[in-house]
């Protein structure tokens, strides 16, 4: 399966350059279609919509994950200075 991007085609899955451990791919399931990134021993999912553009999307999941680790992680580092 190929996307067309600007100045070629990507293929599925695809990777981030940034992102070098992770993979990414466009897969139908569930009644919808979804990204999904496998990673660090992780796999992510999100709906993608028909507008949405394949590395936009994927960049978009890794940083919600990214932002909802940091925010966990803040979290139980507060905790332990509290109790402490």
């Amino acid at each position: 399966m190929f996307y067309e991007r600007h100045g070629g085609y990507i293929s599925n899955p695809f990777s981030l350059y940034w992102k070098k451990n992770w993979t990414f791919q466009i897969v139908h399931m569930e009644g919808g279609i979804h990204i999904e990134g496998q990673g660090l021993g992780i796999s992510l999912r999100a709906p993608f919509l028909p507008n949405d553009n394949p590395m936009i999307a994927a960049d978009s999941l890794i940083l919600r994950e990214e932002k909802n680790r940091k925010s966990l992680y803040n979290s139980w580092k507060l905790k332990q200075v509290i109790t402490n």
